[in-house]
């Protein structure tokens, strides 16, 4: 049996996965329970109880997982999970890549739009990957008020001395 590989972020655009796992066909797509969509710059998911993330799932053909690997920057930046998704009614485990660390951080544009065509080129609820990037946007500009305190507060300092 070849491998099932679950995607949830840019490998769910169709054209991309055409170009990059031409062996490779979709299967269907689902939601993993327990999990959450996240951006770390580039998307992954992480445990979160009461969560839930859409996923397209894919049957790997020929070199496509080691295309992927290339891809994913497999070991260092993603490894690879076994996670459950439930296929035609039966709980199956299909391999997914997870970030291996990182902090929340919007992601590009390009990189952006580019899951958006995958969610609606497969009738993936959007909201979900709206939310992630919501997210992502809300802590940056927390980071940066954060990084603009310490600013002015050196800046303070020094003026005292």
């Amino acid at each position: 049996m070849k491998k099932l590989y679950l995607a949830y972020g840019s490998n769910i655009n169709l054209e991309q996965m055409a170009f990059r796992c031409p062996d490779s066909k979709v299967v269907t797509t689902g939601m993993i329970s327990g999990y959450e969509l996240q951006f770390k710059r580039v998307a992954t998911i992480e445990p979160k109880e009461g969560s839930e993330v859409p996923v397209l799932i894919w049957e790997l053909g020929g070199q496509d997982e080691l295309s992927l690997d290339k891809y994913e920057g497999f070991p260092h930046l993603y490894r690879k999970e076994d996670v459950e998704v439930e296929i035609n009614g039966e709980t199956q485990k299909c391999m997914a890549y997870v970030m291996n660390r990182g902090e929340i951080s919007p992601p590009s544009k390009r990189y952006f739009y580019c899951i958006l065509q995958g969610y609606m080129e497969n009738g993936l609820d959007t909201n979900y990957l709206v939310k992630a990037l919501e997210q992502s946007l809300q802590i940056q500009q927390q980071n940066e008020q954060e990084e603009e305190i310490k600013e002015l507060e050196e800046d303070f300092q020094m003026t005292m001395e």
